[in-house]
């Protein structure tokens, strides 16, 4: 299983969140959403200020972004 890591971004990266091996890049974007509503819950003050769980592969490709602003 390749490894996927995730960051907690606005124009730079603030926070490492880690990084998991997953079956694939549907699955990364699935523990996106988790550690977004996550930290969206445990941290109020980072709604509407454009924050993202940014998520790139082995290569630091970016396979995708979970702005936290979209999760209710």
């Amino acid at each position: 299983m390749p490894p996927y890591h995730f960051d907690l971004v606005d124009s730079k990266t603030v926070t490492d969140e880690g990084g998991a091996e997953l079956a694939d890049d549907i699955q990364a974007l699935d523990v996106a959403e988790q550690i977004a509503r996550r930290l969206s819950k445990e941290r109020p003050e980072l709604r509407g200020r454009h924050f993202a769980i940014l998520v790139t592969n082995q290569d630091g490709e970016e396979i995708g972004r979970m702005p936290l602003d979209l999760l209710h």
